[in-house]
């Protein structure tokens, strides 16, 4: 933790003083990524160095071991663990998945999806930049990641006390950093059963995907067309990103509906209809089939893209937790010149699982995340709280390794009386 608060202090702008590193442009986002993976690195070789009190294994395992005469103690629990009390590994956030379906045997299925997108154009992150004398907004992650955490705990403060779509009786959210984009949060929402959806037309109340009215919401149609079209893509663009064998991977461009309806398995298809036209600087016309869909209260209340989505079905809530708790972008290749190194090893070091190893490896990390995680702002929320219980089948429960030698011990002495009967 000191490490981290030297950096944060780093990253901070001193009145009255010249700061050579925050006018680095793009050497200070390299230098927010070195710092982040060394902060990161130092708390993982902690893990690596104190496995002796991670490394644990089922009672019921030591047992089976011992009744089959395997006299090797290293063979049980072997591997580096990546403990769930680290902050973006694979662990974390698979806990809080479980956590997630904890809240939905409670609550029942979320009603709302949200994805809630940072915007450069915020006047605050402007005005910042324009006091400090500079342009290059991309430079300055530090201040994205600063004013988009102010700007996730405002929404949700305004989603409880504005209750926008209810009484909200418990929410969780997640916070992504795009490759190459800005950073994101996903919000999903649970209200009372009192305003949960019963009716499709009655999500014509919360969710729109339809352009808005130019002369009486004027202010509503700027933000729609400048932050929630999607595309052009399909036959008016086959080249667009999201094209994948000629088809959108987002199933852009949707139907014209004339009513909002749900489909046999309870998703819900927007109402569309074909009178809106809206015609882009390159002469390309766009309609309401290309626009995602919204709340028009909270785009423009924060003035960013803001998609809404209906989730009150039942097929894909594991999908839905699954997908906020996927964690950070990861990739992870290996060039191997010699096919023989392709074959699986069957050497005793071989057989180690080494999640460390894993995360570094196919970890992928942008000078956003770095800011954010410098600055220690959370990357996973939920109210209320879920607490786990230490509940066990018989002999399931942990045993941890820690004094290896004593273990080495017993087991020899068990094989012993087994071989002396």
């Amino acid at each position: 933790m000191t490490v981290n608060m030297y950096y944060s202090y780093q990253i901070h702008a001193m009145h009255g003083i010249y700061s050579l590193l925050l006018n680095s442009c793009r050497l200070f986002q390299q230098y927010l990524v070195d710092a982040y993976g060394y902060i990161e690195l130092s708390r993982l070789e902690f893990y690596e160095q104190n496995q002796g009190q991670l490394r644990s294994a089922f009672v019921s395992g030591i047992y089976d071991a011992i009744s089959h005469g395997d006299t090797e103690s290293r063979s049980i629990g072997k591997r580096v663990l990546l403990p769930p009390s680290f902050v973006g590994g694979p662990r974390y956030m698979y806990s809080h998945y479980q956590d997630a379906l904890s809240i939905c045997r409670e609550y029942g299925n979320p009603q709302y999806f949200i994805t809630f997108t940072c915007n450069v154009g915020w006047p605050e992150i402007t005005r910042y930049m324009n006091s400090h004398h500079q342009s290059d907004v991309s430079s300055r992650a530090d201040i994205i990641s600063r004013v988009f955490s102010m700007k996730v705990h405002a929404f949700i403060t305004y989603l409880k006390s504005d209750k926008t779509f209810g009484p909200v009786s418990t929410y969780l959210y997640t916070i992504e950093f795009q490759k190459r984009g800005l950073p994101h949060c996903h919000v999903l929402i649970w209200v009372e059963d009192s305003h949960k959806i019963k009716d499709p037309s009655t999500i014509d109340n919360y969710i729109t995907a339809e352009l808005p009215d130019l002369i009486s919401e004027a202010t509503l149609y700027g933000i729609v067309t400048r932050y929630l079209l999607h595309g052009p893509c399909g036959l008016l663009n086959s080249k667009a990103p999201c094209m994948k064998d000629g088809n959108c991977k987002k199933k852009f461009p949707k139907s014209f509906l004339s009513a909002t309806v749900f489909d046999k398995d309870g998703y819900a298809h927007y109402k569309r209809n074909s009178v809106f036209v809206h015609k882009l600087p390159n002469g390309i016309e766009i309609d309401n089939r290309y626009i995602v869909s919204y709340n028009k209260r909270l785009c423009c209340r924060f003035n960013a893209h803001i998609n809404m989505e209906y989730c009150g079905w039942n097929m894909m809530i594991k999908y839905l937790f699954k997908y906020v708790s996927k964690g950070m972008e990861r990739v992870r290749f290996v060039i191997n010149k010699d096919v023989q190194c392709c074959q699986p090893s069957t050497s005793a070091e071989g057989m180690v699982v080494n999640e460390i190893k894993n995360y570094i490896d196919g970890h992928f990390l942008c000078p956003h995340e770095a800011a954010w995680r410098i600055l220690d702002y959370p990357i996973h929320e939920r109210d209320p709280p879920v607490v786990i219980l230490p509940v066990h089948l018989p002999n399931i429960q942990s045993f941890f390794l820690k004094k290896i030698p004593v273990l080495n011990r017993l087991l020899r002495i068990r094989a012993l009386v087994v071989v002396c009967c």
